[in-house]
């Protein structure tokens, strides 16, 4: 018992680091340029053990770009605290979004191979289903409170995905996201706040009218 115990921690350690090398190696390199014979000396494993864990080098990629996913979706989930009103969990989770893609594994990744890699169909399928539905469960929150006037959600959630996703290319493109960001981020509030009707302001007060 206790042996295949440990053989059980070696094979999800032998994942954890296979994943781990590819992620570091396609964020620095783009995914067409790094090659299996690299990932598995950089993660110190033979190429059958990669085999073992992963069909082939775009199954190792799929698997990143969904374990960058859900990174992002839990950091924009967790956003601010009770003290934060619905509609400043929004802004700030629109932000997280911002400084998530200004991050070289993100944006080159999940944004820039991701479509071209895993196909347009697949690659919205991760990455489109989950935001969208944290954004359409954020829509409904601020109606709920009146920061915002009821609309059809779902079509609109499809918008601002589509200006998020932008966004973050932008940022993920441009040779200093980090200079880019606040006016990135400036922009998309502008936007956003034009569009739903909230209060353009830094520390929102008063519901919508």
């Amino acid at each position: 018992m206790s042996t295949r115990r440990t053989q059980a921690e070696r094979r999800t350690q032998t994942r954890a680091d296979l994943i781990a090398a590819a992620r570091a190696q396609f964020a620095e390199r783009g995914y067409a340029a790094v090659s299996l014979e690299e990932i598995v000396r950089a993660a110190g494993v033979t190429r059958g053990a990669l085999y073992h864990h992963f069909a082939d080098k775009q199954d190792l990629f799929r698997t990143i770009v969904r374990e960058i996913e859900q990174e992002i979706d839990v950091r924009m989930l967790s956003t601010g605290g009770a003290e934060l009103s619905g509609l400043e969990r929004f802004r700030v989770a629109v932000r997280v979004f911002l400084e998530a893609c200004t991050q070289a594994d993100v944006g080159r990744i999940l944004l820039i191979d991701g479509p071209s890699v895993l196909g347009w169909q697949e690659w919205r399928e991760i990455d489109a289903a989950p935001t969208l539905r944290l954004i359409e469960d954020g829509l409904e929150e601020l109606a709920a409170h009146d920061w915002i006037a009821p609309q059809p959600f779902k079509p609109l959630a499809h918008l601002i995905y589509g200006a998020l996703i932008e966004a973050g290319l932008y940022l993920a493109t441009t040779s200093d996201p980090e200079k880019e960001l606040p006016q990135m981020h400036a922009s998309l509030e502008h936007l956003l706040a034009a569009t739903l009707g909230w209060r353009d302001s830094n520390s929102p007060s008063e519901p919508h009218d």
